[in-house]
């Protein structure tokens, strides 16, 4: 399969704010069809229409959006050419992709190019797609068009205090970039399909749209890992950007999804993340979140459909004045259905955590199981985690517990280690890497728990 290769961006788009214009000339260069076009329109619509959040807005009252200077950012970057192998990746691209297993298809981006395209030639003969989004929409229209928006639209607005689908809307009125990930029925991709979205433009913000649909009683396992580049000086604004993922499992189906977020730390992103089940189909999710100055995180799982399971797991290690933004929602529509979340999280210097979770037990839903737990560990005392477990109960014969803890680290396990001779940092080292395995054990796959344990451990080195 030919890779369609972006055009170099327009002159006139180069610097270009945010604005209406700019969307509209967006969509032009890339081609859009005339419904993307109309699509793209309605979302800047809501972005002008949904008033900003505020101190005093519901699940924004611990958030602080003044770092953000809009008004500064670009909204697209200068086209990146494409490479043929990874030897002609840059060196620090290189060094991340080439991680010691077998994926069945690799994508990688750079300020919303898709420079490099790998997919196993017997993958490709099942009738597995891996392509970029844009690809998608001139190459499967009518399948793209079928389930994109769906889980987000461009104006999303779902009634749940976690979030008002303000960054959401920019999104869709920006996206340039993206997967598209497409499973036929009864397929099993085994091995990883991986997707690595970099971006090396400061000055430019990220929009980057993912759309992966799993069909009947098909299964996929996915890596999605995003990082970016520090600005030039400690006075630019930050990197900005807003990025959005629909998985779209159907009966019987299942995914296995690990995502890594390693912005730099003058990053401000949002990342929305929202997947739907159909009846019997189950999801194993696990989310990494080591780098950003500011990064506002939406994990959203829909059971539709009866028998479903999501498994939502998550980790954060935050230093310095980081600020980590959590909002996951448990949303069980369909009876029988169960959920089970654990979030762990460990602070340093100045970082700060914020978790919002509520697992919503709809009418109608009876028989279903949910649970929620987020446990933070603050290394400093300085150091700050703000936790917020909720229920919404609305049908008998459920069963649904949550809880939270905040603490510092056990030192009797340090101290533990400490009487068998291991010096105090790294016997600390040892304990947060034990703090965080029973999140990294229920990764699926056995690589993929190397590449998050070596991510992790990344993190707690830069602490000396």
């Amino acid at each position: 399969m030919t890779t369609l290769v972006a055009p170099g961006t327009p002159t006139e788009l180069r610097g270009a704010g945010l604005n209406s214009d700019t969307s509209r000339a967006i969509g032009a260069w890339r081609g859009d069809p005339d419904w993307v076009l109309d699509w793209r329109a309605q979302a800047w619509a809501a972005w002008e229409t949904i008033p900003m959040p505020t101190p005093t807005t519901e699940g924004w009252r611990r958030t602080n959006l003044r770092i953000l200077a809009l008004d500064k950012v670009h909204a697209i970057s200068d086209a990146v050419a494409h490479v043929t192998s990874r030897a002609d990746l840059p060196a620090s691209l290189q060094k991340a992709i080439d991680t010691g297993f077998d994926h069945g298809a690799v994508l990688v981006q750079e300020n919303g190019t898709t420079i490099l395209t790998e997919v196993d030639t017997q993958l490709a003969g099942t009738g597995v797609i891996v392509c970029d989004i844009h690809e998608a929409i001139h190459r499967y229209p009518e399948l793209v068009r079928a389930h994109l928006g769906t889980l987000v639209p461009p104006r999303w607005q779902p009634g749940m205090p976690s979030n008002a689908g303000k960054f959401e809307a920019l999104n869709a009125a920006f996206f340039n970039g993206g997967t598209f990930v497409y499973v036929p029925k009864n397929t099993t991709v085994s091995l990883p399909v991986r997707s690595l979205v970099y971006q090396s433009d400061a000055d430019a913000a990220f929009f980057p749209r993912s759309l992966i649909i799993v069909d009947e009683n098909a299964r996929l396992t996915y890596l999605d890992e995003y990082t970016s580049v520090n600005t030039a000086s400690p006075d630019a604004p930050p990197v900005f950007g807003s990025a959005v993922v629909e998985i779209i499992i159907k009966d019987g189906g299942r995914v296995d999804y690990t995502s890594i977020q390693e912005w730099s730390l003058s990053t401000a992103g949002f990342l929305t993340q929202r997947a739907s089940l159909g009846n019997n189909a189950s999801c194993n999710w696990v989310a990494v979140v080591l780098g950003g100055m500011y990064t506002r995180g939406t994990a959203d799982v829909l059971l539709q459909g009866k028998g479903t399971r999501a498994d939502m797991l998550g980790l954060a290690f935050g230093e310095g004045t980081q600020v980590f933004d959590f909002h996951t929602l448990q949303d069980h529509q369909s009876p029988f259905t169960d959920s089970d979340q654990l979030y762990k999280t460990a602070m340093r210097d100045r970082a700060h955590l914020i978790y919002e979770g509520l697992i919503n037990i709809r009418t109608g839903s009876y028989g279903s199981n949910g649970y929620q737990a987020n446990r933070n560990v603050l290394l400093s005392d300085t150091a700050k985690a703000d936790s917020i477990p909720m229920l919404e109960i609305s049908d008998n014969d459920v069963l649904c517990t949550h809880g939270s803890s905040v603490g510092p680290i056990d030192q009797m396990h340090v101290y533990y280690l400490l009487t068998r001779g291991l010096p105090r940092p790294v016997a600390e080292r040892l304990v947060i890497q034990g703090f965080f395995e029973p999140v990294i054990e229920r990764i699926a796959v056995d690589d993929l728990k190397d590449r998050v344990r070596a991510a992790v451990d990344r993190k707690i080195g830069e602490q000396g």
